[in-house]
């Protein structure tokens, strides 16, 4: 896929590196040039600008760019470029960075994709910590959905997936196995010692 970073901090960077080496076409925008040459060994394009400016983003090939990643350090720029790429370049994936979570009601309410670095280093910071609940929280589509987990009968163990039901409406989205996330099938077995995770719309 052709795929635009915007903004080449270590966030930025790291993706693009990851995303390289899953052989996408890579291209990363950022107005500071020490940030592009301190990215130097990627194996992309860089370009240096504002990356609201149009021309820069056409530049960049937004106008036949299958994704676009916003994950500066800057909310407003996040949600402008996010914007301008919809509503004007109509690119067909766009993910937005919240870089401050108090910034989260104005994404939503322009509808973007999000991934909140913040927060989801919270939730893993919780899941670690011995006798918490497990839950995590995760905007997608501007909508939200709760993840939980719950511990599985002891009674159960060697009934199959598909023969369990969840109350409250919840999906069964999976299992966490020692610390491990395997995605729910209806053929999957469950062991002694599963958790269910569970995922609910709000």
């Amino acid at each position: 896929m052709q795929i635009i970073v915007v903004g080449c901090g270590k966030v930025g960077s790291t993706l693009a590196a990851a995303l390289i080496a899953q052989n996408h076409d890579v291209v990363i925008i950022d107005q500071d040039e020490q940030l592009l040459a301190a990215a130097a060994d990627l194996d992309c394009i860089k370009i240096s600008g504002v990356p609201i400016d149009r021309d820069i983003l056409r530049q960049a090939g937004i106008e036949t760019a299958d994704f676009l990643c916003a994950v500066t350090q800057n909310d407003n720029i996040n949600i402008m470029v996010s914007q301008i790429a919809d509503l004007i370049f109509k690119v067909p994936h766009i993910i937005a960075r919240i870089y401050n979570p108090a910034s989260r009601s104005v994404f939503e309410a322009f509808g973007l994709n999000t991934v909140c670095s913040t927060e989801l280093t919270v939730q893993e910071l919780l899941l670690r910590i011995e006798g918490r609940t497990k839950s995590a929280r995760q905007t997608v589509f501007g909508r939200q959905v709760i993840y939980s987990t719950e511990p599985v009968d002891a009674e159960l163990a060697g009934e199959k997936l598909s023969n369990l039901a969840t109350n409250d409406g919840k999906l069964l989205f999976g299992l966490l196995r020692q610390d491990k996330l395997l995605l729910a099938r209806p053929d999957m077995t469950i062991q002694a010692g599963d958790e269910l995770v569970l995922a609910d719309l709000r």
